[in-house]
């Protein structure tokens, strides 16, 4: 149909729910579509109509993303490698998304800034090879989005003639000035697993052994700081059940707790928006049966979910193998996908397939 048929912005509502790869084999169709990708309003509008998939790498070049339809039917995509350098042999690569983009870390080498669709790769690299990426995130005080990375240096000191000891310094990479600069912090309640980066910030489940209480902290990109956040809504015995955080809604907080005895799972959400000044208020979404769930616990490669129509998505190793597996769960329905039985070191995150362009392009396939 040609476009001058329908009115303009019927076609920019049709053209903002169609998938990033589709759009981009739009561009060409002609000059009023094309500049849709670098109209700021229509990428936000279509970023907060995309559907959550994973995007999950393997301890080789491989990648993919996976996208699952609320029927139960996945589609497993591979990427192309768009990246210059090769993942070191010794150190498996990891994964994380900001804001839609996403960072992959290469160790001893630098962060990969990428958006797949898009195809746009831009490159961070600092000249300390031993900084130890944590999180991204950028300071939501300004108008544009100066990204920073959270990581940590570790140092050699000598305690005696005879005796070195080592200790953590906490940094922070500004990518737009290209400068690592320390904190003087204690480490403490530094994250054991990625954090998750909402609006700027990292937030990850952190445990205060003095009171046992379990509670979600932050780093604020802005002020450069380490505060708590909120306590969670439910306990978590030691060793007796697997709590995991992840976004829900892009704004809001999620949290899973799984019973180590009985497997039952439940799942809590913040009722505000993280950025809202005000106490945070927990509401169960749901509870899930416990047949044939798998343990969520001392999973080697993590646990990586979303909540999307009433439904838990969930990507971990299977409980016997360690085989990638997608678990989709409700009330009315369990299944289980086995991406590939010989796949059984990987890492994954949630991502919001996107427009976005990429800052720091040093490269573009």
């Amino acid at each position: 149909m040609a476009s001058g048929k329908l009115p303009w912005d019927l076609e920019e509502e049709i053209l903002s729910r169609l998938p990033p790869r589709s759009l981009v084999r739009f561009r060409s169709v002609c000059k009023h579509w094309s500049s849709l990708f670098n109209d700021k309003r229509f990428v936000k509008k279509h970023l907060s109509r995309a559907r959550p998939q994973f995007i999950f790498l393997t301890e080789s070049k491989k990648m993919y993303s996976i996208d699952i339809d609320m029927g139960g039917t996945i589609e497993v995509r591979e990427l192309s490698y768009d990246f210059h350098c090769q993942p070191m042999k010794t150190k498996f690569t990891t994964i994380m998304a900001c804001d839609g983009l996403l960072f992959r870390e290469f160790w001893k080498q630098g962060v990969a800034v990428w958006n797949p669709w898009l195809r746009q790769v831009g490159w961070i690299e600092y000249e300390d090879k031993s900084f130890h990426i944590c999180g991204v995130g950028y300071d939501s005080c300004r108008p544009e989005k100066g990204y920073k990375i959270l990581g940590y240096i570790i140092c050699i000191r000598r305690v005696s003639d005879s005796l070195q000891e080592g200790y953590y310094k906490v940094a922070i990479y500004e990518c737009a000035s290209q400068a690592l600069k320390f904190i003087d912090t204690p480490f403490n309640h530094w994250p054991t697993k990625d954090p998750l980066s909402v609006n700027g910030n990292l937030y990850w489940l952190a445990h205060n052994r003095e009171t046992l209480e379990y509670f979600i902290q932050t780093f604020d990109f802005s002020m450069e700081i380490f505060k708590p956040f909120c306590l969670l809504p439910c306990r978590k015995d030691y060793c007796s059940n697997e709590l995991v955080l992840a976004v829900f809604k892009e704004d809001r907080f999620s949290l899973l707790k799984q019973s180590f005895e009985t497997r039952k799972i439940e799942i809590w959400v913040s009722k505000m928006k993280v950025d809202r000044e005000e106490e945070v208020v927990w509401i169960k979404l749901m509870t899930l049966p416990t047949t044939n769930l798998p343990k969520l616990d001392y999973k080697y490669c993590g646990i990586s979910y979303f909540i999307f129509d009433d439904t838990l998505i969930m990507c971990c190793g299977d409980d016997e193998t360690g085989a990638a597996c997608i678990y989709m769960v409700r009330r009315d329905m369990f299944k289980k996908i086995q991406i590939d039985s010989g796949i059984v070191r990987f890492s994954h995150c949630v991502y919001l397939p996107n427009l976005l362009s990429v800052p720091f392009v040093s490269q573009q396939v």
